[in-house]
């Protein structure tokens, strides 16, 4: 894939992430059973930890590093000390864990907040892949890594949150 296809691929997820937050209105943030039993909001500190997670390695990757993923219990520990979010890649962290610690971490962080740091992220991985090269973005395997932490997340709860909510919220 080329880098300008896949920026646009992402671009397009994106607007339709948000106008799935947008469908939901900040008045059904917290309605549970929107995936499972979280709330839009959940969905979006969950997508918020992946992001996060996939910004950092984007970052190491430009700055010539790769941390591997986490092989003993100690080095999970670690990690989650050292960045505030699980290892999405760890063989030692089940997906259904990795969420669910996300999640209850950004409980009590207000939303407006939520959304802000979420933006910040999502534009940090659309310059980082902006500036690595097509070879550094294929080499590491990142189109695929990137659409699994972000396009993938988004299309699937922007589908979860319109299945909730019948209509959008009037304004």
């Amino acid at each position: 894939m080329r880098k300008s296809q896949f920026l646009v691929r992402l671009a397009n997820a994106r607007e339709d992430w948000e106008h799935a937050l947008n469908y939901v209105g900040s008045i059904r943030l917290g309605i549970g059973g929107v995936s499972g039993h979280w709330s839009a909001r959940d969905v979006l500190a969950h997508i918020l930890s992946r992001e996060q997670y996939i910004a950092d390695r984007l970052h190491e990757i430009a700055q010539g590093e790769s941390l591997p993923p986490c092989q003993t219990q100690e080095e999970l520990e670690t990690y989650y000390t050292d960045f505030g979010y699980p290892d999405y890649e760890s063989p030692l962290l089940t997906e259904a864990d990795a969420n669910e610690w996300a999640v209850r971490k950004l409980k009590h962080t207000p939303f407006m907040e939520l959304i802000e740091l979420e933006l910040r992220v999502y534009d940090s991985i659309y310059e980082s892949v902006k500036t690595l090269s097509e070879e550094q973005l294929n080499e590491n395997n990142l189109f695929k890594r990137i659409a699994r932490y972000t396009a993938e997340h988004y299309r699937h709860h922007a589908t979860d949150i319109r299945k909730r909510f019948n209509l959008p919220v009037i304004r």
